[in-house]
């Protein structure tokens, strides 16, 4: 009898932020959104955080071999959330998650097994919110941001291939 199954990795590392980095991202602007702040569709202000994240980020990306193609910041306050859904790209992209300023009350993020919700495996890794920590997972990974109970959740997130 042969058995097959399939594997998703959610990468965890650390990368430490300095106070000037996490500063220079807070001055991101960033619009409103009903689900929280983020600078998704401001192409000049993720050009700004890319030269910013990189010199802390490459390191890391290298390490997986990995080239960033886009970030933005998100912020979220009390009671914003993130509904669950997955990034774009093909097969071989993966996304991270860098979270940067928080405290005990800010949500953690919620991974799913592929196919969620309309399979579920009740599969469920909830990772805590720890500044610093920085996540590598599949774009295709579902994935969501619970209701949040603080003030100053601060993530970087993006796309690398």
């Amino acid at each position: 009898m042969d058995k097959h199954s399939f594997t998703y990795s959610v990468i965890e590392e650390f990368i430490k932020i300095d106070e000037q980095t996490k500063k220079e991202i807070k001055k991101i602007k960033l619009d409103k959104y009903p689900l929280n702040y983020n600078n998704f569709y401001n192409s000049k202000e993720k050009e700004r955080l890319e030269n910013l994240i990189l010199p802390q980020l490459n390191m890391i990306f290298k390490k997986y071999k990995l080239k960033l193609i886009d970030c933005w910041v998100q912020k979220y306050m009390k009671n914003h959330y993130h509904d669950l859904h997955t990034h774009r790209g093909h097969a071989k992209s993966k996304s991270f998650v860098w979270f940067i300023e928080g405290d005990k009350d800010s949500s953690p993020i919620c991974f799913y097994d592929v196919g969620y919700p309309l399979i579920n495996t009740e599969q469920i890794i909830e990772i805590k919110f720890i500044p610093g920590k920085l996540l590598i997972f599949p774009n295709y990974l579902p994935h969501a941001v619970p209701l949040n109970k603080s003030n100053n959740r601060l993530i970087v997130s993006g796309n690398v291939i």
